[in-house]
């Protein structure tokens, strides 16, 4: 069996002296692995790099095998922030999350193209992009099951003045529906109700805190599997040096 495609790298690890396992998402088979040979080539090394854009080509004796992969380079672009620490930390994140969330070989577009396009905000060094990326993340947390409700106060009903969110319902409170429990409740900032909105380095900690706890919470705990490192050592730097 034989396809090929579009996608971008996310992970290797080791196989044996001769050969790694790839862990690439594509467009239209969804996360998907193979074995691959030869990455001590300077060309190909540089290839395979997470967050490079490629065309991959899968061949194996039968679809549940992991068969072997070949990829041809498309667009590098870690090779666009390869001196900027927090875009390179946002991308091995961004890669990190998608391999321990997404299953294998199950086609998701949307995730997909908004993977992409953060990809290309990253490298680019877009004005948002670390906004773009975590409404990336509340993309994600919705999409695997665990969406955030910011649209209304779970004990008001009120649409405006939303100021917190409960860290057991993943649902918007005003400070008068906090009352005296606000200290218990996450920060909401205020771009994630208006994208728009300026935001400051503060107001970009609390989301990620906020996305955090749900992805902890309601995947990562429940499924056994660890917080991706990357994940962390991104905030970090972003609270230490951004």
């Amino acid at each position: 069996m034989r396809w090929s495609g579009n996608g971008f790298i996310l992970g290797l690890k080791t196989h044996n002296e001769a050969s790694y396992i790839l862990d690439v998402f594509t467009e239209e088979q969804g996360r998907h692995k193979g074995l691959i040979r030869g990455i001590h080539s300077k060309n190909l090394r540089a290839v395979i790099e997470p967050g490079n854009e490629v065309k991959i080509n899968w061949s194996g004796r039968l679809e549940s095998h992991l068969g072997n992969f070949t990829v041809e380079p498309v667009k590098l672009w870690s090779s666009y922030i390869l001196n900027q620490k927090v875009n390179l930390l946002g991308v091995s994140s961004l890669c990190s999350i998608i391999m321990t969330t997404m299953a294998e070989k199950q086609e998701n577009l949307f995730i997909y193209d908004k993977s992409l396009q953060l990809l290309k905000d990253m490298s680019q060094n877009h004005d948002d992009w670390i906004k773009n990326y975590i409404f990336w993340e509340i993309d994600l947390l919705s999409d695997i099951g665990y969406g955030l409700d910011l649209s209304e106060c779970a004990v008001t009903f009120q649409k405006k003045e939303l100021k917190f969110v409960s860290p057991s319902s993943g649902k918007a409170v005003t400070l008068e529906g906090a009352g005296s429990f606000k200290d218990r409740l996450f920060k909401l900032p205020n771009f994630l109700i208006n994208r728009s909105a300026k935001c400051t380095k503060e107001d970009l900690v609390d989301a990620l805190n906020l996305t955090e706890h749900f992805f902890r919470k309601r995947y990562y705990e429940p499924n056994n599997l660890n917080f991706p490192k990357s994940r962390n050592q991104f905030k970090k730097v972003i609270i230490n040096e951004y």
